[in-house]
């Protein structure tokens, strides 16, 4: 989940952007505060998966990660830990809402079937069975019961303050990026290990996987997501 912590969260909160400002002054910064926290880190924490694993044996004790990804901790031990919204930085509050949609290919063998199968996904009461499950929460408006499970009862109050504070500037998944998604995302791993772990120059850092960035932006024509402004066309990397 690193690549989405500096897309969703890092850029937006020093930059307003993903993209356009990747290689900027205000990048710079938000990098020299990253490498600055990272002394507080477990060292082996870039071996870590699931961070309910470390929360439940106390490996760490403050852990980044999906909600589907903490659930056990929270359901385990709900008395021992706390969840709490992303902090905020000089252009905002930044996070990551996964938008998610449902479509029937034109070449669906049963298109009502498929139409039932939808309608179905959407009931409030199938929405509410997906959230026990995964902790994935509802896409549609549903009042959540009394007796869910911990996990959904922490999670969903800190989300809900989140997502609602006035400060809020969500940075929307990577889009429009083909079969290179998975190039785009190593930019953001790589340029973590290089000032972070291995102590780089920020400023040459950025200024070399800038280049590798547009070249991805380019070769896609991918135009921009938000928290960047929308182009025509590939969104430019300044």
């Amino acid at each position: 989940m690193k690549h989405r912590f500096f897309q969703g969260y890092l850029y937006p909160s020093y930059t307003n952007s993903v993209v356009t400002k990747f290689n900027s002054p205000e990048a710079v910064v938000a990098w020299e505060k990253f490498r600055e926290l990272w002394q507080y880190t477990n060292p082996g924490s870039t071996n870590f998966s699931f961070m309910q694993e470390q929360l439940l044996s106390e490996d760490v004790w403050v852990a980044f990660d999906h909600t589907a990804r903490l659930a056990e901790a929270f359901n385990q031990r709900p008395d021992d830990f706390i969840a709490f919204p992303a902090p905020s930085g000089p252009t905002g509050r930044g996070f990551m809402p996964v938008i998610a949609g449902i479509a029937i290919p034109r070449t669906a063998p049963d298109m009502d079937g498929s139409k039932e199968l939808i309608a179905y996904m959407m009931k409030p009461e199938t929405q509410l069975a997906t959230l026990r499950a995964t902790s994935f929460f509802p896409v549609v408006d549903v009042d959540l019961p009394d007796d869910m499970p911990p996990a959904v009862q922490i999670s969903g109050a800190a989300i809900a303050k989140m997502s609602g504070s006035a400060d809020a500037n969500p940075g929307l998944l990577p889009s429009g990026l083909g079969d290179e998604g998975g190039k785009f995302n190593q930019v953001y791993v790589d340029t973590f290990e290089r000032i972070v772990l291995a102590g780089h120059d920020i400023e040459a850092v950025l200024e070399d996987q800038a280049g590798t960035l547009r070249r991805i932006m380019e070769e896609t024509g991918a135009p921009c997501w938000a928290p960047d402004l929308p182009s025509e066309g590939a969104c430019p990397v300044d």
